[in-house]
């Protein structure tokens, strides 16, 4: 008569630890979820900061500079292109 009350109380024992366990992983789900968000957040408010003070602090200096960059890349990207079109055309003769 006994034995079905150990194995009722073993049963209701691990239930109640199967419970704890969930609650937990949706527990700790939900705090990865929160935590994903506001570091993404954080990440954006960085990128924005550092857009702000580029836009505020920027000599002309450094915005020549940058337009000089640009200017050259823009350049060896169409030398490049060009020199493949002469490529083909040759190829292609």
């Amino acid at each position: 008569m006994d034995d079905w009350r150990v194995w009722l109380g073993i049963g209701g024992f691990l239930l109640t630890l199967i419970g704890f366990v969930f609650t937990r992983a949706e527990k700790s789900a939900a705090t990865t979820r929160d935590l994903e968000q506001r570091t993404h957040k954080n990440e954006l408010a960085i990128v924005n900061q550092r857009a702000d003070a580029a836009e505020k602090y920027a000599t002309k200096h450094e915005l020549r500079e940058a337009v000089d960059d640009l200017k050259n890349s823009m350049y060896g990207r169409f030398d490049r292109l060009e020199t493949k079109l002469d490529k083909k055309e040759r190829d292609a003769a």
